[in-house]
């Protein structure tokens, strides 16, 4: 079972709104790159691709350079 947490911020600037939301998008980029790498390298090699291939593979994504480092390890 997983949970999730639903987390409202208020008061925000017009900035700050579009910096958190293109962030989102970024984060959803990369998250959906790495789940594009594990899929083919599995219906190529009939296995799953590891944590370390995966990030050598995602660590010169400009999705990946967008982020802090924590941030892009964490997705």
């Amino acid at each position: 079972m997983h949970l999730t947490v639903k987390q409202q911020v208020k008061h925000l600037s017009k900035e700050d709104y579009k910096t958190i939301k293109e962030l989102c998008h970024i984060a959803k980029n990369l998250a959906n790159e790495a789940i594009y790498n594990v899929r083919q390298y599995y219906f190529s090699e009939g296995e799953f691709l590891k944590y370390e291939k995966n990030y050598t593979l995602l660590k010169n994504s400009p999705n990946y350079k967008a982020l802090n480092s924590n941030m892009a390890q964490q997705i």
